[in-house]
């Protein structure tokens, strides 16, 4: 059996961006819906979602350009960028940074 072993945590939510934020917020017990006001909701019948909020990175907020370039942004879905950002902090919360190719193949992110 191969051993297994967690080294970072990543984590985009509606409470925000970064797993220590995210947790603390999740903790407190509040909701993090809000009203929808990207699109029309007046013929739905819910007017609420969670929804990762979005800005300059700053406050906890999720800045896409800062994980992918805008050309490559147009190419893929929200989800899909959800998980490569999270893939990407849980790396970096790892401290790990595989430079060999041997390294590389033995590093997985799920």
């Amino acid at each position: 059996m191969r051993r297994v072993v967690v080294t970072g945590l990543g984590l985009l939510s509606p409470f925000g961006v970064g797993f220590e934020h995210g947790w603390k917020e999740l903790l407190t017990g509040r909701s993090a819906a809000k009203l929808i006001t990207e699109f029309e909701v007046e013929d739905l019948a819910c007017k609420v979602a969670h929804v990762v909020p979005r800005g300059n990175g700053e406050n906890a907020t999720f800045n896409p350009e800062a994980v992918l370039e805008p050309k490559e942004l147009r190419k893929i879905g929200d989800f899909i960028l959800y998980g490569i950002a999270a893939a990407d902090e849980a790396l970096k919360d790892s401290g790990w940074a595989p430079k060999s190719h041997e390294e590389q193949c033995a590093t997985g992110v799920l």
